[in-house]
């Protein structure tokens, strides 16, 4: 890594600070000797030696330490071939005011700084030559008093030298071994960013709700999960009121286990689960929501097996029996005028048939086979398919959205849930009005949730408040002639494919909505499904 940074023609961020530092250093050094200077304070020393040399050299050094200040702190990058003349040149005119102040001068002292930060800054063999470079300038000077019969010092200048490279050694040493932390720690830095990235594209991707709190409460993460169960457009700035109380109780009493709800009349209905976000402190609220209609799907899969094999046996031991109803029925019809009766018999038969017609639908299922279907044509085209039977006279009325609706679903069931819902709408628009009856299909995309929708509405009397609870029920009917499966089965149905059917209130008669799973959903689903799948065949390949 550390040659890596040396291969790049300009200086790093935090290097360049070091060369700020230094360069106001530089300044303040110079600045210091020319006010000495001009200020005549004898210091003993300062330009005893040539005193014409020494003013000229002191204001070079002081336009090159004004100069590179000024670049410094104005380029924003520093070359490192520039970085090394600065220093070379420094160091020369170091070794001038030596040599203009004569032998054992405290000024050359004050190469060690500058070799110190030479090699900080340009380590390996750059480093290196700017102490080899201050050795040569010392030994140099002290030749030139030799040669002109002055006081000189070799041995002070070589031990000097000695200095120079001691010092050059360990700075970069230390400098390197600086660097390496710094990028053991970068690394680290980087590896939990990633991590902490990578959670937050899981926790994004995953369809229960997540929302993490701070000890303020206020929401720091949230996933488009959470949003859509409830039910915003976009993130959520604000708690819903049902939440929140339910975060309020688990904050009293930790162990509550929170109730189901719903956050608005369309969305569908969840359950909050708490977790602190660090277990024995207080420094946050993890929110997990669920949508409980994905829970309750995955037990009516299991409950569907077992659902069938009893249909399919209660309609083997009904449709004898009818059968013979209806030849008696036919008998009597052809021997007796009396029709009082007969309709009776044929009311109650086909109130029957219509119970075992419903059953037997349930037992014939089979599982759900998912196929992208666009839900415009196919939901145009499962209408104009309907029989005059099941529109008994009334009208029925289609709106389709314009933009593309891509769905998952099995047709067959999915027809059989939509039949089932306009010959009900069309059965209760006619007991209002025969003549005017009228059924209406729309058919789009919710705007907050992006899910393709169906809604089915009629214009008759409505549901009434006392059957609201009830609607879902299997053999719960208003009517005495009617058998109460039809939107019991039609819900089955869309639960088999992870749709939502839903009574919505309306102004005029009933509306019922099916709320269809993204794509992404279904695709996932299927995921987990042939995962698991394939798991399984896998154990049992093992256990035989």
């Amino acid at each position: 890594m550390e040659q890596d940074i040396l291969d790049k023609p300009f200086l790093p961020l935090d290097r360049l600070r070091i060369l700020k530092y230094f360069s106001v250093y530089s300044v303040i050094i110079t600045l210091t000797l020319v006010t000495l200077y001009f200020m005549e304070i004898d210091m003993g020393f300062l330009g005893q030696n040539d005193p014409k040399v020494y003013p000229m050299i002191l204001s070079l050094h002081a336009s090159l330490t004004i100069v590179f200040l000024v670049l410094a702190f104005s380029s924003g990058q520093a070359h490192y071939d520039h970085l090394l003349a600065f220093f070379l040149l420094d160091i020369t005119l170091i070794g001038a005011l030596i040599y203009s102040s004569g032998s054992a001068t405290s000024l050359s002292y004050l190469m060690i700084v500058g070799v110190a930060v030479g090699n900080a800054l340009l380590s390996g063999q750059k480093g290196l030559l700017i102490s080899a470079w201050a050795a040569i300038c010392l030994i140099f000077v002290e030749h030139r008093f030799y040669i002109e019969g002055a006081s000189f010092n070799y041995v002070n200048a070589g031990v000097q030298g000695i200095i120079f490279f001691v010092t050059a050694f360990v700075i970069q040493a230390l400098v390197k071994r600086l660097h390496l932390s710094v990028d053991i720690n970068r690394q680290q830095a980087d590896s939990l960013l990633s991590m902490e990235q990578l959670t937050k594209l899981v926790l994004k991707r995953l369809d229960t709700g997540v929302l993490v709190l701070d000890e303020q409460e206020n929401i720091i993460f949230q996933n488009v999960a959470a949003q859509r169960l409830l039910g915003f457009p976009g993130p959520v700035r604000v708690l819903p009121d049902k939440l929140q109380h339910s975060l309020n109780e688990y904050k009293k009493f930790p162990k509550y286990k929170p109730n189901t709800f719903k956050a608005g009349p369309t969305t569908a209905k969840v359950q909050p689960m708490f977790a602190p976000l660090m277990p024995g402190t207080e420094r946050g609220t993890v929110i997990f929501i669920e949508d409980t209609n994905v829970v309750y799907q995955q037990a009516q899969r299991l409950k569907q097996v077992s659902l069938g094999k009893l249909a399919g046996s209660i309609v083997r031991e009904i449709k004898y029996p009818m059968q013979g109803i209806f030849k008696i029925a036919k008998a009597i019809s052809q021997k007796h005028s009396d029709e009082r009766y007969q309709n009776e018999i044929k009311g109650h038969a086909q109130h029957i048939e219509r119970i075992i017609n419903n059953v037997q639908s349930l037992s014939n299922t089979k599982a759900t086979e998912f196929t992208k279907q666009p839900l415009g044509s196919w939901a145009a085209q499962t209408v104009q398919s309907l029989s005059s039977s099941v529109l008994n006279g009334a009208r029925i009325e289609l709106k389709v959205s314009r933009s593309e609706m891509p769905v998952f679903m099995d047709a067959s069931q999915l027809k059989q849930a939509v039949t089932n819902l306009i010959e009900n709408a069309a059965y209760y628009a006619q007991q209002k009005n025969s003549q005017f009856a009228k059924v209406t299909v729309l058919v789009g995309r919710n705007k907050v949730s992006k899910q393709g929708i169906i809604e089915i509405q009629d214009n008759g009397y409505g549901v009434g408040l006392d059957d609201l609870d009830h609607i879902f029920e299997p053999f719960y009917s208003s009517e005495d002639n009617k058998s109460g499966l039809g939107l019991y089965l039609a819900k089955q149905f869309c639960e088999m494919n992870m749709a939502r059917l839903d009574y919505v209130a309306s102004q005029e008669g009933a509306r019922f909505r099916i709320t269809f799973p993204t794509v992404e959903q279904v695709e996932r689903h299927l995921e987990k499904k042939e995962a698991f799948d394939l798991r399984d065949r896998q154990r049992q390949a093992a256990s035989a």
